[in-house]
């Protein structure tokens, strides 16, 4: 029983140690969301209305242009979209809203500042 003992305590808690190690820097470092190849292609068809606003808020999202891409995807939201450009929309959200609050975290004053101005436009 001592022998099975040791040897838990010598490979299997190590072991264990390690791989909960493992999980937890793979968790802090989750990599941003990115849109799917098909996602990128939602608005290939679209009216040219959508199509330019959609188009602006990924240059402003490209450029960290943080305060144009939250007009810009706010704005897009209110258009008339197919089920295929909403989900492209809202992915495009998501990961926008990732990189938009890592910028907060790192007290980017753009991303400070659109961040504000969402706030504002919601309470209106």
């Amino acid at each position: 029983m001592k022998n099975i003992i040791s040897k838990i305590t010598r490979h299997v808690l190590p072991a264990a140690g390690l791989a909960g190690a493992l999980l937890l820097a793979a968790g802090c470092g989750q990599k941003t969301a990115q849109l799917t190849a098909d996602q990128n292609k939602a608005f290939d068809s679209a009216p040219p209305e959508v199509k330019q606003a959609w188009e602006k808020v990924l240059a402003a999202d490209k450029s960290n242009d943080y305060v144009t891409a939250v007009a810009s995807l706010d704005g897009l939201k209110k258009m008339i979209l197919s089920d295929e450009q909403s989900k492209a929309l809202e992915a495009e959200r998501d990961a926008f809203g990732q990189r938009l609050m890592k910028a907060v975290d790192k007290n980017d004053p753009a991303a400070i500042q659109a961040v504000q101005n969402s706030q504002k436009s919601r309470t209106r």
